[in-house]
């Protein structure tokens, strides 16, 4: 039996924490192979215990043997620890409608904000701190642990942190089987079916082989038949925009309209629901206000008039209460990729993010992309991409890249001035004046989370 210690950063996390734990539980090796330590931690103390309680009851239902306690304090958390899988978000919805509107007020085009657009920016500079928090004293307390990352703007993040700490790092997302279900849809076939290579930057990846997994056919002559005759206007707000990039570069894109488009100037044209993320009516609404609500995204364009949409708090409460038929294998990798590590078996993985090393052609080798890789006991490298990306959009690309690079100097210089250079960069950057007016309204309305920042 080999020891193992995981920690979960960030356990109040519904998603993630809760996929996470199924996954755990799921998983007959690490139950018959390891004697496995599982430690929740996370600053919210009613949030961490929410996950403790649903934790307890779901490894009582599968007999599972596991040494599981729960902490606020980083250092017990990670002391002596294997793995350590963060997935963090402080006050989630409010400021990411924030990092939404504010842009927009200032002549943005941004269309989601979340790991493209000027509002990632924010977005990143609010989550690095706490982050490189974990992963400094993961280098006091256990320096050979792998950090597995769930939190978003993946690529910026796992950036910095390689580039400021020496802990292994690897970012996570399920973005590639998002646009795999895409792709099944419109070639009317089973996802199970199909195999792909792809890659790019997180939430901007490519396409560039599909294949029938059984019979090895080329399925992209099939896939550019089915794509002319489908419904132009099917899926419009999540297909739509994807399917005008597939035909402008010449590869399907993956995950979809609303993250692709971030990183593009155009995408306004094709994506109806910038129009309702975050709705708010400014005459009676106040929102970030104390007391005033936030409200999450508009999730359709046809409900009822009087239907009473489930609260976040409802959903929360829905899902943090434990049920057996919950219990089902994610999509995704954080713990085959433990398994494949622990116990040297070589695991193919479609899609992690990890610096580039020549991975992507044409790309900094020292800018983090996310693309097929493989781990096994000596960790996780790239399977390089064995057809390169279109010339444009290796270009977007290239430009993230440089945004990465001078977020870091601004966190680093604590400079606005850096993050202006970065936002002016930027496909969806407003005006120099815009710029730097919504610069310093954000730094305002965010000073309690951002690290300090002037002009320099």
């Amino acid at each position: 039996m080999k020891k193992l210690k995981i920690t979960l950063v960030g356990a109040g996390s519904i998603s993630f924490a809760l996929e996470t734990l199924h996954d755990i539980a799921l998983s007959e090796r690490l139950k018959d192979e390891t004697e496995l330590e599982l430690v929740l931690m996370d600053i919210v103390e009613d949030n961490m215990k929410r996950t403790y309680n649903y934790a307890k009851e779901l490894f009582e239902a599968f007999n599972y043997p596991v040494n599981l306690w729960m902490t606020t304090k980083l250092h017990e958390a990670v002391e002596a620890a294997d793995f350590v899988i963060t997935a963090i978000e402080v006050e989630r919805f409010f400021y990411w409608s924030q990092d939404f509107h504010i842009p927009r007020r200032y002549g943005s085009k941004q269309i989601f904000a979340e790991n493209g657009g000027p509002g990632s920016m924010f977005h990143t500079l609010r989550n690095l701190p706490p982050l490189l928090e974990i992963a400094k004293k993961m280098e006091e307390v256990c320096p050979d642990a792998w950090i597995i990352n769930y939190t978003n703007p993946e690529a910026k993040l796992v950036e910095a942190l390689t580039k400021l700490t020496t802990i292994k790092v690897v970012g996570l997302c399920h973005g590639l089987h998002m646009g795999m279900e895409q792709l099944a849809d419109i070639l009317e076939m089973d996802v199970e079916e199909l195999d792909v290579e792809g890659g790019g930057l997180n939430h901007f990846g490519f396409f560039t082989k599909i294949w029938n997994r059984e019979t090895g056919e080329d399925l992209y002559p099939t896939f550019a038949e089915k794509e002319r005759k489908a419904n132009r206007l099917a899926h419009f707000d999540e297909y739509y925009m994807s399917r005008m990039m597939y035909r402008l570069y010449g590869y399907y894109p993956y995950p979809g309209s609303s993250h692709c488009g971030e990183y593009i100037s155009y995408a306004d044209d094709f994506y109806l629901g910038s129009k309702i993320r975050y709705a708010y009516d400014p005459l009676i609404d106040r929102p970030w206000q104390e007391g005033e609500p936030v409200l999450e995204w508009g999730r359709s364009f046809d409900q009822g008039l009087f239907d009473e949409a489930q609260s976040y708090d409802e959903w929360i409460i829905e899902e943090a209460t434990f049920s057996m038929d919950k219990v089902e294998k994610s999509w995704e990798y954080a713990i085959p990729i433990i398994e494949a590590i622990m116990f040297d078996d070589p695991l193919e993985i479609p899609a992690v993010n990890l610096m580039n090393n020549g991975a992507i052609a044409g790309l900094p080798d020292d800018m983090v992309v996310e693309t097929q890789a493989i781990a096994d006991g000596n960790g996780i490298r790239f399977k390089p991409m064995t057809i390169p990306l279109p010339t444009a959009v290796i270009g977007i690309i290239h430009i993230q890249g440089m945004i990465h690079r001078l977020l870091i100097e601004a966190f680093l210089e604590e400079s606005k001035t850096k993050l202006l250079q970065a936002v002016l960069l930027d496909p969806n950057a407003p005006t120099y004046y815009q710029a730097a007016a919504m610069i310093d309204e954000l730094c305002e309305k965010q000073k309690e989370i951002l690290p300090p920042l002037a002009w320099k």
